[in-house]
């Protein structure tokens, strides 16, 4: 019995000795890790370097711990150590932020080949990384001859990979995917074509601030030379607010122009800026001028019945619009678009028949059923509104219950996007036909 009371009592000697708390080493972490995220988001490096070292006090294997230790020394310039922590964790288990950390921690000490190799492993399994892709090419003149001769080779094998992906990303409109392959790509190849077309792709995936970016990079190399890589200058102006620079780059690109049929295109656009920046009278000129140019230019026709409709001049954006449609019968967009005119006017009947060829064009099209139905309800024909909703929940469920029923709503999602892409209103000049291919 004397056994027991002896560890009793060392364990009421510790508590004393603590201040009432023995486990210390087993004290919560959360509030150090909470702090230390913070002051990493603050750039307060030496706040972060001491709540990191809490955590790793307590839990050494914390990976998270190392990583942000290792990025707030970097930026405290305590390179070795840094090295050292990254090193410490296995590279299985190693985060991609942390080879990176490594890799550019490896070249600010001259360690350029253990740099270089850590790049190569990196790429080994995501041969696509776009950081690491450019980041070991900035390192290429850092290192001998021979040593380049290791990577030369694979980072053109890499680029042409990557510029075949891209393509079969733009085939199936997943511009998203596109633009991080064509990032890789034009990081090696840097031609004119392929920043132009990178650009472009940028501004179908949504990232305009970047897409601009591409198109600054080429100015800044004096390589605008053609009307056609101004002109989408002029579109990715437009895509960040820059209205001013977008004006003057299209007026230069029609300047510049070599022929009627180029400038048709430049003036489509110059229409489409104006219409943008709400000036729609000026716009229509612009769109008509485009015309008398070439006569066959439908995106220029159907952007002039766009804005007649949005100027209220009913019956010549209606004549527009039907002009268009008796060589495009099967654009549900057009159909829409003239019932909704028609419906301004209060013609309920000619409405009612342009919807209906709207759905015929395109079965699946949710806008041209809902129009059709809300059309019906406001002439009080309940019983055919709840129809016509009714017809197209069918065709949905269909869908669903279909064994490819996820290839078919992906397909569904691509082709929605690009019909509500406002880039299907401007000319854009890629110099890979692929690149709008899905678009116009």
């Amino acid at each position: 019995m004397r056994r027991p009371r002896q560890f009793f009592q060392c364990l009421l000697s510790l508590v004393l000795l603590f201040g009432g708390m023995p486990f210390v080493a087993f004290a919560d972490i959360s509030g150090n890790l909470v702090q230390a995220r913070a002051a990493m988001q603050a750039k307060d490096w030496s706040s972060a370097n001491y709540e990191w070292r809490q955590v790793l006090a307590r839990d050494s294997d914390n990976i998270e711990a190392k990583v942000g230790l290792a990025q707030s020394l970097f930026n405290t310039k305590f390179y070795e150590e840094s090295i050292s922590l990254l090193e410490s964790i296995p590279p299985q288990k190693r985060p991609l932020i942390a080879s990176l950390g490594l890799a550019r921690t490896y070249a600010i000490v001259q360690n350029y080949l253990k740099s270089r190799d850590e790049y190569i492993a990196i790429l080994r399994n995501n041969p696509y990384e776009a950081t690491a892709f450019m980041e070991l090419k900035a390192l290429e003149p850092k290192l001998t001859e021979p040593e380049r001769k290791a990577i030369e080779s694979n980072l053109a094998k890499i680029a042409k990979m990557a510029q075949a992906k891209a393509n079969q990303a733009l085939e199936e409109a997943r511009y998203q995917d596109a633009a991080r392959y064509y990032e890789v790509a034009a990081a090696q190849l840097k031609t004119v074509g392929i920043i132009n077309d990178y650009g472009i792709v940028l501004l179908l995936a949504g990232d305009y601030p970047k897409a601009h970016q591409q198109f600054m990079l080429l100015r800044s190399r004096n390589k605008m030379g053609f009307s056609e890589v101004t002109s989408n200058a002029s579109i990715a102006s437009l895509s960040v607010g820059n209205l001013a620079q977008a004006k003057k780059e299209i007026l230069d690109a029609i300047k510049d122009a070599p022929s009627d049929k180029l400038k048709a295109q430049l003036y489509n656009n110059m229409g489409f800026i104006l219409e943008m920046s709400r000036k729609r009278t000026d716009a229509k000129f612009a769109y008509q001028h485009a015309l008398a140019l070439n006569p066959n230019l439908v995106t220029a026709r159907k952007n002039l019945a766009f804005v007649l409709q949005a100027n209220q001049d009913y019956d010549e954006a209606i004549r527009e619009y039907q002009e268009i449609l008796k060589k495009h019968p099967k654009d549900a967009e057009l159909w829409n678009r003239l019932g909704f005119v028609y419906e301004l006017q209060y013609k309920s009947k000619p409405a009612v028949a342009a919807y209906k060829k709207a759905i015929q064009a395109d079965p699946k099209n949710k806008d041209s059923y809902y129009n059709l139905a809300l059309l019906y309800k406001k002439m009080n024909r309940l019983k055919e509104a709840n129809d016509t909703l009714k017809a197209y929940m069918e065709g949905f469920y269909a869908d669903i219950e279909s064994a490819s029923s996820t290839a078919q709503e992906q397909s569904k999602a691509q082709g929605a996007a690009a019909q509500k892409n406002p880039l299907k209103y401007v000319v854009l000049f890629p110099s890979s036909p692929k690149v709008t291919a899905k678009l116009q």
